[in-house]
């Protein structure tokens, strides 16, 4: 299976208009869609912020696996939620 299955890489460029740099996780089940975006800057590196993006996407995929809807799942998981 991919590792970085759902994960996104972005890298902005430095004087232009966007300079995101990080990883985003999208999941879409049932019509709902989890975006999250993990940014270097705010977990400290390139490495730590995929792991926690990675982190996040195995709790949800073994709670989806566990038959929790994913509605509920998406809720619990939004940023000012955890």
């Amino acid at each position: 299976m991919d590792t970085q299955r759902y994960i996104t890489r972005y890298n902005g460029k430095k004087g232009s208009r966007n300079t995101f740099c990080g990883w985003r996780l999208c999941i879409t089940r049932q019509k709902e869609t989890y975006v999250r975006y993990f940014t270097d800057r705010e977990f400290g590196g390139k490495e730590e912020s995929l792991s926690a993006a990675l982190a996040i996407r195995a709790s949800m995929m073994s709670e989806m696996e566990r038959g929790i809807p994913f509605e509920q799942i998406a809720a619990r998981y939004r940023k000012g939620a955890i």
